[in-house]
């Protein structure tokens, strides 16, 4: 009788149209407005060339020696520091700086080299660094020259950068800017789980429906009915999540830095969560189903707010200003227990979390359990 009641379920809850809008068609839609815009997010932090004008005035020999430096530093390659220009003219680079082709120009027709700005910014501040760095070399070398001509076959040193430092990754998986809101998606979705709940217990109650009046005059325990439903509906969510994963994986190719069991085990845990959660909600208040369904959207799109769904970095400013909130808020358990899979190499807090979720998940389901058993109708 179990597998009956579970099979008839899942094949219900395949055919509902609502159902499968909300937890199949729609992470789908969101997953994939998410990769057109959040896309370039990597790519804010990284360095571009600053777009630089020389003016080719003055031959001096410290003007063509201050020319041959900008153009070794704009040379192609990975040490690449400026996209340069050569102009004839003062007037010409003013004019590329005035329509922001440019972010800055040398002049060199003085004895000093001089840079001209039209704004302060990043790009400015690097090259007056750089031309401050290039006029304290130029002073030092003078200085050696004239004071101590025979050290002038060690200039060479003078000009050497030697790194005494290592730049190492502490994960195994580069950092991203964007892959936390796809973590919150999903915790979104496993949340949704919860409105298969609020269906399975709903079709128990007599008071709400004919087809629950039905079931509760049935010769099958209460507890077989529920468990079955129950069942039923996180295998049904399940499957959305997989195909939701296959779709963020394969077809956006998102990276979840591999470890397919865990994230596997994780959107289970999520998913059982929800459905608890549903459950809890349809039996224990009164409320019309319509009503009942609000609340749910509410508080799971709540919880995803405080998780980073909606504004990056939300999650770590409630985890530090009120950590036992971000404790009890299943979406934020959900990405964490994901960001530590993806950036940890131990998996202390990741169990912490997927424990933390299946206690919620227990304490739902148990007082689903007290609160059903306590239901009776005076008549059917």
């Amino acid at each position: 009788m179990f597998w009956n009641i579970y099979s008839k379920r899942l094949i219900s809850t395949l055919r509902d149209k609502s159902t499968l809008v909300w937890t199949w068609v729609f992470p789908l839609v969101m997953a994939t407005l998410f990769y057109f815009a959040f896309t370039s997010l990597d790519s804010v932090d990284q360095f571009h060339t600053i777009p630089a004008a020389v003016v080719a005035e003055g031959g001096e020999q410290e003007a063509q020696a201050f020319r041959q430096v900008l153009e070794s530093v704009s040379e192609q390659g990975e040490d690449q520091l400026f996209s340069l220009q050569t102009t004839a003219s003062r007037e010409e680079a003013e004019q590329l700086l005035d329509q922001g082709k440019i972010d800055g120009f040398f002049m060199t027709d003085n004895q000093e080299p001089t840079l001209f700005v039209k704004k302060n910014g990043l790009n400015q501040t690097i090259m007056k660094a750089f031309l401050d760095q290039y006029l304290q070399d130029q002073e030092a070398v003078i200085t050696i020259i004239h004071e101590s001509p025979e050290q002038a076959g060690k200039l060479q040193t003078l000009f050497s950068r030697e790194s005494f430092t290592k730049e190492i990754s502490l994960a195994e998986n580069p950092p991203t800017n964007k892959i936390n809101y796809f973590y919150a998606l999903i915790a979104m979705v496993c949340l949704y789980g919860s409105f298969q709940g609020l269906t399975s217990v709903s079709c128990l109650q007599a008071n709400l429906s004919p087809l629950g009046a039905r079931r509760c005059l049935s010769p099958v325990s209460r507890f077989v009915m529920v468990s079955a439903d129950l069942l039923a509906g996180v295998t049904a969510h399940m499957l959305s999540l997989l195909v939701l994963l296959a779709y963020l994986i394969l077809v956006l190719n998102v990276n979840f830095g591999g470890k397919t069991a865990l994230i596997l085990l994780t959107s289970l845990a999520g998913c059982v969560t929800g459905v608890s959660f549903g459950a809890l909600v349809s039996v224990c208040t009164k409320m019309k189903e319509a009503a009942k369904t609000a609340v749910l959207v509410s508080v799971s799109l709540a919880c995803c707010f405080l998780a980073g769904l909606m504004v990056s970095g939300i999650n770590y400013t409630v985890a530090k200003n009120a950590p036992v909130l971000a404790w009890i808020n299943p979406a934020a358990r959900i990405t964490d227990a994901f960001y530590c899979l993806y950036y940890y190499d131990t998996y202390d807090q990741y169990f912490l979390n997927i424990l933390v979720l299946l206690l919620m998940a227990a304490v739902m389901t148990g007082l689903t359990a007290i609160f059903l058993r306590r239901q009776q109708y005076e008549s059917i």
